[in-house]
């Protein structure tokens, strides 16, 4: 019987504690007190009329707190990057995009903005490489820059190429070589110069007008004496030269401009080989010495050394090397 009393005093006693129980739902705080009363009920029955008083634990309402630091989640790995040492990154064409019509044999200056995106310096150690493709006559290696190129800077990169002897288009890829050996380039790839080598057309001789001086000039002035006119040969196309242009072209059923373009210098050229004199090979002569530095004596006579010269800018040039100089020949004299 006391025993009996004892366990209802503490039952009374849980009851009275549930208020301090941790925040829940009501069914939930009732199965914690039932659970508890039933397991005194059972040792109460277990120990009989022998059972003591026994202190009653403390229920503590400890308040949850949300956690401050998210786990990451099962199976996911979290790894630090870090940027390679040499990469660049293509900016912009600077000249000669992609397809332009480039004639054949004719030099040309490729230009590409990059920009350094790795994390390492390049210096004057480092090397612009040809990589693959259409080589265009530019070099297998080349300095990339005299000074520095810091992380996040830019720079401009040029190489002289020249367009091949035969019509078609044409890519070349380039890299970098940094001073250990290692080659690289964009993340994609290489960078590259394509373009489309066009035949010899009309649109490819100069203009020359009245105000304008020079080498070209000078074969103007002694092809108008080859073709039977009469003017003074001193490079400078004044008003004499101008109109005798003017009177040639109307002799010729030209458009009477005074000006050298095109049609006028397909009618005024004309072919010379060995053998030949006048002031169409001074013309010619001219030309090669002055403008493009060969040692050849301005003479008039078409001889064995201005033959020999005809055909090594011939084929400095990507031509027949004939001796001849005809169309083409004196579309490179006139155009280069």
């Amino acid at each position: 019987m006391k025993s009996r009393l004892l366990v209802l005093l503490l039952i009374l006693a849980l009851l009275l504690s549930a208020c301090n129980l941790p925040a829940g739902t009501p069914e939930s705080n009732e199965g914690i007190i039932f659970t508890l009363a039933a397991q005194t009920i059972t040792a109460a029955a277990q120990t009989g009329t022998q059972s003591t008083s026994t202190p009653i634990a403390q229920v503590t309402n400890t308040p949850l707190t949300a956690a401050t630091t998210q786990a990451p989640q099962p199976g996911v790995t979290v790894t630090a990057t870090s940027l390679p040492c040499n990469r660049a990154s293509f900016v912009s064409d600077v000249t000669i995009p992609d397809d332009t019509n480039i004639t054949v044999n004719k030099a040309f200056t490729k230009t590409w903005r990059l920009k350094n995106v790795g994390s390492c310096t390049w210096t004057s150690s480092y090397q612009l490489v040809f990589d693959s493709g259409d080589k265009m006559g530019g070099p297998d290696s080349q300095q990339l820059t005299n000074g520095t190129v810091a992380p996040g800077q830019t720079i401009d990169v040029s190489v002289n190429l020249t367009a091949p002897s035969n019509p078609g288009t044409y890519k070349g890829n380039w890299k970098i070589k940094e001073p250990g050996g290692l080659v690289f380039a964009l993340s994609t790839g290489p960078f590259w110069v394509q373009i489309k080598a066009t035949a010899v057309s009309e649109a490819d001789y100069p203009t020359f007008k009245k105000g304008d001086s020079g080498d070209e000039v000078f074969a103007i002035q002694y092809l108008l004496l080859a073709r039977g006119f009469n003017l003074g040969v001193d490079g400078i196309f004044g008003n004499e030269t101008q109109s005798t242009v003017e009177d040639f072209q109307t002799q010729n059923n030209l458009k009477e401009d005074a000006i050298v373009g095109p049609e006028t210098w397909k009618a005024l050229i004309i072919q010379v080989s060995q053998g030949k004199t006048g002031p169409e090979v001074r013309a010619v002569q001219k030309l090669l010495k002055d403008k493009f530095g060969y040692n050849i004596t301005v003479d008039g006579i078409f001889g064995p050394d201005t033959a020999n010269v005809v055909k090594n800018f011939q084929t400095s040039k990507g031509l027949t090397s004939d001796g001849i100089v005809g169309p083409n020949t004196w579309q490179r004299l006139i155009n280069d």
